[in-house]
């Protein structure tokens, strides 16, 4: 049972591993400002999300299992609750592969914070170059009375370009 744990630990290891290779080409992406890639390296990713729903789900099942032999009563529980009721030499393997997918975790965790922290500045930044690009004052317009209407808003009663509370 515990090398089962092992392997699931190992395999979810690699996933994350392979999770972390795909969000260092997404920042690559971002920052060239190919969508096309990003969505790409994104459609990838997919089988990996379906391989570690069923590794987590197959890790809970496994985890389940050694709970009802232990005779174990607990809905919620962790591995650092966990590992001290392993043998020693268990304990160890299941200690070093916990911290070696946790720090996979860790890693991805703080990709995808930067990733998305480009995107953000990339939308900032297109909305900036949309903002600037467009007219802030419509173009001139004549009323049926033949007034020029952008003048009469220039006067008072449209949009001011100073701040007259400043």
């Amino acid at each position: 049972m515990v090398e089962q744990l092992i392997q699931i630990l190992q395999a979810m290891t690699v996933v994350h591993e392979r999770f972390n290779e795909q969000a260092i080409r997404k920042e690559a992406v971002i920052k060239k400002g190919n969508i096309d890639a990003l969505e790409k390296i994104m459609k990838e990713e997919s089988p990996f999300i379906q391989k570690l729903r069923k590794l987590e789900n197959a890790r809970q099942t496994v985890i389940h299992q050694w709970m009802e032999e232990k005779n174990i009563r607990k809905e919620e529980v962790t591995m650092v609750q966990l590992l001290p009721l392993f043998p020693e030499s268990e304990r160890e393997q299941l200690q070093y592969w916990q911290q070696k997918l946790m720090t996979e975790i860790h890693t991805l965790k703080h990709q995808n914070d930067l990733n998305h922290q480009l995107l953000e500045d990339s939308l900032r930044f297109v909305n900036f170059s949309i903002d600037v690009m467009s007219p802030q004052t419509p173009f001139s317009s004549y009323s049926p009375d033949g007034r020029n209407e952008d003048l009469e808003d220039m006067e008072g009663n449209g949009p001011s370009l100073f701040d007259s509370k400043a």
